[in-house]
């Protein structure tokens, strides 16, 4: 895990989680999540994998509770943001490839 600094003021620092994402099973990462329920912020930056994966970042986003703000980015082509463009209009970002 690594600690990204926020260079903005009164941001809070984004805790990237993107391993966990990536590594865990969708029941040991909502373990994952309830732990971690008190950083300020998490951050996900993944590249593409496929579709359901894309949904289950958006799915990160929309979970944030209490508070905590969470950002998630896909490292994709042109293409492969044509598969699923309502993951990328619900708050993941687009980094184009």
């Amino acid at each position: 895990m690594e600690t990204i600094k926020s260079t903005i003021e009164n941001k809070p620092m984004l805790k990237d989680i993107s391993s966990e994402f990536i590594t865990m099973d969708p029941v040991e990462f909502r373990a994952f999540l309830r732990k971690n329920r008190k950083e300020p912020a998490l951050s996900i930056a993944i590249d593409w994998i496929d579709i359901h994966t894309a949904r289950k970042l958006k799915a990160f986003l929309e979970s944030a509770k209490d508070g905590q703000e969470r950002t998630a980015t896909i490292r994709a082509t042109e293409e492969q943001h044509k598969q699923e463009p309502n993951v990328f209009e619900s708050g993941v970002k687009w980094e184009r490839v």
